[in-house]
């Protein structure tokens, strides 16, 4: 029997601790360079109030999310997690799909994203989606165990 098809909707309060464990147990396979969580609770409440983090459903459950801004017709999209049981079944190409495409309809004409530099598979997978680099920024989100910084990707929508 194949999986049920996902269904993407707007976050809502009920979904912030699926969020935060997706989050941060897809996260964790940035453990080599970064300590400590992706995310918190307090990050995703702040997430879901203003309406920009969506999560994916199937099987009945929430396996993914992703969260989308647009700020000056750019959007930008961050925090992509898929739960590591629903990975290879496309959900996180379909949620990139789906941000290029809300972006889109309010007016937007690229996509930005936030690489670690360290995360080279990361950045070949975006680049094989039409992503390109295009500048560093420095990282500051979490302490780190190593040197590293930002790849910033845009696509053209």
């Amino acid at each position: 029997m194949s999986p049920d098809p996902i269904h993407i909707r707007v976050a809502r309060e009920g979904d912030a601790d699926a969020i935060v464990s997706i989050v941060n147990e897809a996260y964790r396979a940035e453990a080599f360079f970064v300590a400590g969580d992706r995310i918190s609770r307090a990050d995703v409440d702040t997430f879901v109030q203003a309406g920009s983090c969506f999560v994916a459903e199937a099987d009945g459950a929430v396996v993914a999310c992703v969260q989308v801004e647009v700020d000056d017709g750019r959007g930008y999209f961050g925090m992509l997690a898929v739960r590591p049981d629903a990975q290879g079944r496309g959900i996180g190409r379909t949620l990139i799909a789906f941000a290029e495409a809300t972006v889109r309809q309010r007016g937007c004409v690229a996509m930005d994203i936030k690489v670690v530099n360290l995360r080279v598979d990361l950045i070949r997978f975006y680049a094989s989606l039409g992503y390109t680099a295009g500048g560093t920024e420095p990282y500051v989100h979490r302490p780190v165990l190593q040197p590293c910084h930002f790849v910033l990707m845009t696509k053209a929508l």
